[in-house]
């Protein structure tokens, strides 16, 4: 499967972007840019910013494709008061690059990586040309691409919950705050509303 689902905060973070850099296999843009500014390619970890514009990240295996398209987003009068645009990266290769967020002590999100499969692809080729033909990628170096970042992080993780890898701040989070029940996107601290109990953490 391309997607992987992990618990990372605080410092595993940082741990995935030097990953992602360390392998040299990827080219590394921002999913959106900020308001009214042009979409940014970051070459170090360093460079990545903390906060939202560093929490989806655009992966392009270097070699796998014609790259990244970056697309335009004008907002209606009004949408933002002091902004006109902003960017998207998009690409029908790209592997994305998901850092959730800890909700409170209460709950924490799934960080993610995931891409398109070459059948997916090709199905919304018609829907989206901007994007040009998805023949025009290597998908087998998405794939292998892809693969190589999973479980490289596989490998950083200490522990698992189900199937998701648990890298080791998320673990220290998770048991400083007793979250035992895994549903939705992430785990939590309460079982799901209208459950006596949901699947937990071992």
């Amino acid at each position: 499967m391309p997607n992987l689902d992990f618990y990372a905060v605080d410092d595993d973070w940082s741990s995935v972007l030097e990953t992602v850099f360390d392998l040299g296999l990827f080219r590394v843009f921002e999913s959106d840019s900020e308001l009214d500014r042009e979409l940014r390619e970051f070459h170090t970890a360093a460079e990545v910013p903390d906060g939202r514009p560093g929490r989806s990240l655009a992966l392009f295996a270097v070699g796998s494709g014609p790259g990244p398209v970056p697309t335009r987003i004008d907002f209606l009068p009004g949408v933002h008061p002091d902004a006109t645009f902003r960017y998207c990266c998009e690409g029908w290769g790209l592997i994305q690059l998901y850092h959730a967020v800890a909700v409170g002590a209460q709950e924490l999100r799934w960080s993610h990586t995931n891409h398109n499969t070459e059948k997916r692809a090709a199905a919304w080729a018609a829907t989206l040309p901007r994007l040009g033909d998805p023949d025009e990628w290597n998908w087998p170096a998405v794939t292998s691409a892809s693969g190589r970042l999973n479980r490289a992080i596989r490998r950083m993780a200490v522990s698992k919950i189900g199937s998701h890898p648990v890298l080791p701040n998320a673990a220290r989070f998770i048991e400083d705050n007793d979250l035992r029940y895994e549903y939705g996107t992430g785990i939590h601290a309460a079982p799901a509303p209208g459950y006596g109990r949901s699947m937990t953490r071992p």
